[in-house]
Parts: C-alpha cells; structure tokens; sequence
C-alpha cells in the first residue's frame, strides 16, 4: 500500500513538473494541425468535447485537471465515453475509489505523450518508419502507432486502439480520440 501510495504520488509530481516551463506548442498552421488552434486548455477542450466527457471526468478524478490546465503541452489519446463505458463496471468504480487512485493515475499516464504531435507530423513519421512510429508516454510504456490502411492504430492487431474523428487542437496541446482503453502498463 505504501509503495501503491508512493507511486502516486511521483506519477502526480511527474506530471506537475512536465506541466511547468514554457509552452513548445507550435502553432496550428506551422504544424499542418487540421483544427485551427484554440484558445481553450486541454483540461477544457476534453471536457467541451460530448463524446469525452468520461475521459475528462476520469482525468479530474485523478486530481489532474490542473496539470493540464497549465502550461506544458501535452498529447492525449483519451478514450471516448463508448471505450470507458466497455470496460467492466467493476473496474470503473474501482479506477475511480480513493484505493484506485494509483491505478488511475498509471491508466492516464500511458494515454499521454509529453509535447504537442499534430496530426501531420503524427503521419508523416508513420510514413517515414515504414508505417509504425513510437512515441514516449509518461507511464511505464512506449506508445507505438501502426497504420493499416487509413487506420492509425495505438498498437498492432485488430484489438488495438484506433484514431477515430479529428483531433482536438487546444492552445497547450492535443487531444486524439481513441475507440479503446490502453491498458495500464504492468
């Protein structure tokens, strides 16, 4: 339990110090972003977005709205309200206990990658790798991108999460929804 505790707390740290220093989001039309970039933060963009709004309620539960609130920049695959809603019920409720807490703050810890990817460079790289990219997380895993098609995949095989719908370009970062749950890193 205290080690659980521990973890929590550095995983919180972590993300408050990466929140911290100036902003390296580019703007929209330097970085071929579909959306034009607005004015709003992540945390408020996510929880503007109706098909999100699971993704933003699970981020606060985590205490970490004001993380993104700031001025890090930050690109979140958040899963939308379908993709939360399939996991079973027993799990949600625990993810959102005080005991989960830790295991909530890992959950959303490896659907985030530190700095802003617009989508075009998010393709580009996919491109140049042959069709699968890696990005850092800020949990315990590499995000790997995989493209099959027109589908870009947060990992391989038919069970992995897709990119669905456009992103969502916020002035610290963006949001690409996802039709899954990442698991949480082990």
């Amino acid at each position: 339990m205290v080690r659980h505790k521990m973890m929590g707390t550095v995983l919180v740290a972590a993300l408050a110090l990466a929140g911290c220093g100036k902003s390296d989001v580019p703007d929209a039309k330097s970085s071929g972003a579909v959306a034009e970039a607005s004015s709003k933060d992540l945390f408020d963009a996510l929880d503007d977005s109706s098909d999100l709004s699971e993704s933003a309620r699970l981020i606060k539960a985590a205490g970490l709205e004001k993380t993104f609130e700031g001025v890090g920049s930050y690109t979140l695959f958040a899963p939308t309200n379908e993709a939360i809603k399939a996991l079973p019920e027993a799990d949600r409720k625990a993810l959102e206990s005080e005991d989960g807490k830790v295991q909530l703050l890992a959950l959303v810890s490896q659907h985030l990658s530190p700095g802003y990817v617009a989508r075009a460079d998010l393709e580009q790289g996919i491109e140049r790798a042959n069709g699968t990219v890696r990005l850092a997380s800020l949990g315990g895993q590499p995000l790997t991108l995989t493209r099959s098609g027109d589908t870009i995949r947060l990992g391989s095989g038919d069970d992995a999460p897709r990119l669905v719908g456009e992103p969502i370009v916020a002035r610290n970062g963006v949001i690409y929804p996802i039709d899954r749950v990442l698991p949480a890193p082990q």
